[in-house]
């Protein structure tokens, strides 16, 4: 087991106890202070902020310039054609729906093909109507989607769900839509459908992504002794466990509206499951993290609990504000935290690399094949032929 592992047992329940006795006496007060010293004693948090402000400076910079006439088209346009169609489809409707009653009125000048026209005069107008005001809706709804986005090329359709008030199937026919029109020039949803990608260059990522991760589970040895099923239970177990977590924190995302901790929140689930898919596809780390999962993850949903719970208040004193805040800095080192597992768990890969490559250059220097050797080389047989 790699140094950095053995004290993650007790890091886990040192800070257990610091949100126990949060949570139980709502005194947040130095909360994010206290976990940050308890982490402190065996993670480098300073790697990890420095890593974490480079992302922030990336995502500031997309916002800053975000390249808006590539990814995102114009709703002027399609605006005007809004209002222009509601504006035209009510006096069309009424038009003949007046003549409609009074034809009714003088049904004895009626002809069938008249009250067909009005009917459809009617039906024309309405139709109008309802597509204009749609429109209008539906392009205001997509300046939103891009404010709770940030600037990202890709967002969880449940956080923009929360961010509109409206069921997740709604968003994804929403978004469908809004890809068809092109109001995302470059827009897709992830296989699942559960993440808005504004980019091709970002959905090629996610799905050579997707694609190594169906290798690999079509590639992994199936079980063939008692053994490997009694791991592969545990394995199964420790995943189960870690998703019935995220659909805490998932339901908790959805209580809490402010855009900002929801973000955070996202960003929390997403470094979570890519934990998950390391230990699926990893089955070795299972038993660091079933450690892992029994410390960090409950406490999480403890404090994002107590976070929903005074958030639900009708008043938000001075105490519910500073208590709140306090959350919010504690979640922020937290995800740092998960960072850095994510990143740990990626450790003896990284060795395997670096001793792969030590291999091969230690080979290509032998054959003559690296720098000056190369060019030595060629000149050295130049020479022989002449």
């Amino acid at each position: 087991m790699p140094p950095h592992n053995r004290n993650w047992d007790d890091l886990g329940r040192d800070i257990e106890h610091v949100v126990d006795r949060a949570v139980n006496s709502h005194d947040f007060r130095r909360l994010n202070h206290t976990i940050c010293q308890v982490i402190g004693r065996v993670a480098d948090i300073g790697s990890i902020a420095i890593h974490s402000a480079v992302q922030t400076a990336s995502a500031a910079d997309r916002s800053s310039h975000p390249d808006t006439k590539r990814l995102y088209g114009s709703t002027v346009a399609k605006t005007a054609a809004g209002v222009l169609k509601a504006v035209c489809g009510i006096p069309i409707g009424l038009f003949g729906a007046l003549g409609f009653l009074g034809t009714m009125l003088d049904i004895g000048t009626a002809t069938a093909g008249l009250i067909i026209f009005e009917l459809l005069l009617i039906a024309a107008g309405f139709r109008l109507t309802y597509q204009g005001i749609s429109s209008l809706k539906r392009f205001k709804r997509f300046h939103t989607y891009r404010g709770l986005m940030g600037g990202d090329t890709h967002c969880p359709v449940a956080m923009l769900a929360s961010g509109i008030g409206k069921p997740q199937s709604f968003v994804r026919k929403d978004l469908q839509q809004m890809i068809r029109e092109g109001l995302f020039r470059e827009g897709h949803l992830d296989h699942e459908g559960d993440t808005l990608i504004t980019s091709h260059e970002t959905y090629r990522y996610y799905e050579q992504c997707r694609v190594q991760q169906e290798e690999q589970r079509r590639q992994a040895p199936a079980p063939e002794q008692a053994a490997s099923s009694h791991q592969n239970a545990q394995v199964q177990e420790v995943l189960d466990k870690g998703n019935a977590f995220l659909a805490q924190i998932r339901k908790c995302n959805d209580d809490i509206p402010g855009e900002d901790i929801s973000r955070n929140i996202s960003d929390i689930e997403l470094i979570v499951q890519q934990i998950f898919q390391r230990a699926a596809a990893h089955p070795e780390i299972v038993p660091d993290l079933k450690k892992l999962m029994d410390y960090y993850l409950p406490m999480t949903v403890k404090l994002l609990s107590a976070y929903a719970e005074m958030d639900a208040q009708p008043v938000h004193g001075e105490n519910i504000q500073a208590s709140k805040r306090e959350i919010e800095a504690t979640l922020d080192t937290l995800n740092l935290a998960y960072q850095k597992l994510l990143d740990d768990l990626f450790m003896d890969t990284a060795m395997d690399v670096s001793s792969d490559i030590s291999v091969l250059n230690t080979l290509l220097a032998q054959e003559g094949l690296t720098g000056d050797d190369f060019t030595d080389n060629k000149t050295a047989g130049t020479g022989d032929q002449l």
